[in-house]
């Protein structure tokens, strides 16, 4: 949570350092689909889940070196519920358990851009990097956890300006986290962890949103 709340802090920087540039602030809503994940050391030690799709909303700001490219911090957030089938020895019994689970990414997004002729309508696509803040809590327990891993990812877009200052933004997106489902995260309030394996989460969307253009 402490790390979230550098995010506002993180957004002045850029701002302030970016303040002779043109600025946009960005608003995001996405659909994310399912990504399932398996792994096992053998018959009585594993585990097979998915992380469920849903809502993913966020933000970013954003500023531009030229009218080609931009520079973009970004916050997004996904809220949803892992439902785990595990084992974690020949002595310990099969569970299952709904974790509830909150994705909290911040990323530094490059962009390239192709605006059309009509001025309209510009195309962009580029690559994001940062980390993925994980935080998992088991209903039946009350116990939880936090992890934090790298994270990265790409999208393509465009945006249809409705006006000199608003625009409709469309993105579909992939996001991958290294090493980011599995292992202690899910186990640990269960007892000694046998299986400490992870699997890398991915997680596509597709989406819309509104971006503004800010300044003169």
């Amino acid at each position: 949570m402490k790390k979230i709340m550098l995010i506002p802090v993180l957004l002045f920087i850029v701002a302030s350092a970016s303040a002779q540039s043109k600025l946009r602030l960005n608003g995001y809503a996405a659909y994310v689909f399912n990504d399932g994940f398996d792994e096992a050391n053998d018959v009585n030690t594993y585990y097979k889940g998915q992380v469920d799709g849903g809502l993913q909303w966020g933000g970013g700001l954003e500023f531009f070196t030229n009218p080609y490219y931009s520079l973009e911090l970004m916050y997004l957030n996904k809220s949803t519920t892992a439902p785990v089938d595990f084992r974690v020895g020949a002595t310990s019994q099969a569970k299952h358990e709904d974790f509830d689970v909150s994705l909290n990414y911040i990323l530094l997004a490059g962009n390239r851009f192709k605006p059309m002729s009509n001025g309209k309508v510009e195309g962009f696509g580029g690559l994001m990097m940062g980390v993925v803040i994980s935080d998992v809590k088991a209903p039946s327990t009350g116990e939880s956890g936090s992890n934090t891993n790298f994270a990265w990812g790409g999208r393509l877009g465009a945006n249809i300006w409705l006006s000199d200052r608003i625009g409709l933004r469309l993105t579909t997106q992939i996001l991958s986290a290294t090493k980011a489902t599995g292992g202690d995260l899910y186990f640990s309030y269960y007892g000694p962890v046998v299986l400490e394996d992870y699997t890398t989460l991915w997680q596509y969307g597709l989406g819309g949103g509104l971006t503004f253009r800010l300044g003169k």
